[in-house]
């Protein structure tokens, strides 16, 4: 439905940029990353617009994209906001989308409030690299560079194949990837299973603290324990799914402290849908995995959460 314009609106235009979330996960990378080989593709070298990110994903294809120069001098002709639910959560580079002629939204969060000009968000989709491989599919070649960055979201969002919002299409998907030559060995080792020695050292001050009660489990790090480890955000991303893997339990909830009095809060659930607790707090993304930003103390917000999670476990009882 929107290739012909996409393409159209690609070659006309002369500064293009590509965007997503704060904190940026490995779906957010991928994705942007695929779809800024795909411009290269047409003829097109487009800004990438993305936060600090764990150094893993430095060797993906599409790195080389990255805007490291000043967000105030970019006035696009057009941009693409992919794997984002909310223009707020674009962080530095939603001034730069206002400033845009044309605005796309590619996405796949069922949050996603439908906030560009243009639209196209799949809530089925198991992450917005499947999106993203429905679009370029259409309209270029996909090679390995572009089937690896593509591989590497979907494999990432879907905890390796592993979450509900796995379908069959999803496979589908990720076996035409594979025919094109993607290293899949290689990349579930890097990309699920190694981990820096930061990561291991902020984990273990996480795991140090973990409570489980009513079968939610639930932990937090403090900012000063992430000076302490030398940890940003980047390092923090295997915790919360750790807590849900624990014997018994149906939710996870971690906080984390950003700095200038914001909490983050990360929920995971096998089977409540914690994205309507999520947006309690201004947040959301999926069924069974959102997020939010909260400003307070880190043991209050963590308590409001624990709270809310806890009333819905007892209604569903």
């Amino acid at each position: 439905m929107y290739e012909n314009s996409i393409i159209k609106d690609i070659k006309d235009a002369e500064v293009i940029c590509i965007t997503g979330h704060i904190n940026p996960d490995g779906d957010c990378i991928g994705s942007n990353f695929a779809f800024a080989k795909a411009m290269s593709k047409l003829g097109k070298k487009p800004y990438v617009l993305l936060g600090d990110f764990n150094e893993k994903f430095d060797s993906l294809s599409g790195s080389e994209f990255l805007y490291k120069g000043d967000y105030n001098l970019l006035n696009p002709d057009v941009i693409f906001s992919i794997d984002c639910g909310d223009k707020a959560r674009l962080g530095e580079a939603e001034a730069v989308f206002d400033r845009a002629k044309i605005t796309y939204n590619l996405d796949h969060h069922i949050s996603n409030d439908n906030f560009a000009m243009n639209n196209i968000v799949n809530v089925k989709a198991s992450s917005s690299c499947e999106v993203v491989y429905e679009v370029i599919s259409q309209f270029i070649e996909i090679d390995k560079e572009i089937a690896t960055a593509l591989y590497v979201g979907i494999l990432t969002d879907t905890g390796g194949f592993r979450h509900n919002c796995t379908s069959e299409r999803t496979h589908q998907i990720a076996g035409k990837l594979v025919s094109i030559g993607v290293d899949t060995p290689e990349i579930h080792n890097k990309f699920l299973m190694e981990h820096s020695l930061i990561d291991a050292k902020i984990f273990a001050k996480a795991i140090s603290k973990m409570k489980v009660e009513d079968k939610i489990a639930t932990t937090f790090v403090t900012e000063d324990e992430m000076t302490e480890c030398g940890a940003t955000a980047k390092n923090t991303d295997a915790i919360v799914g750790y807590l849900l893997n624990t014997e018994g339990v149906e939710v996870a909830i971690f906080a984390s402290e950003r700095g200038n009095g914001l909490v983050k809060l990360s929920f995971r659930s096998k089977s409540l849908n914690v994205n309507e607790v999520a947006s309690l707090y201004g947040g959301g993304g999926h069924i069974l995995a959102a997020g939010a930003g909260v400003e307070g103390s880190i043991c209050k917000v963590l308590d409001s959460a624990i709270s809310e999670v806890r009333k819905r476990l007892y209604e569903k009882r």
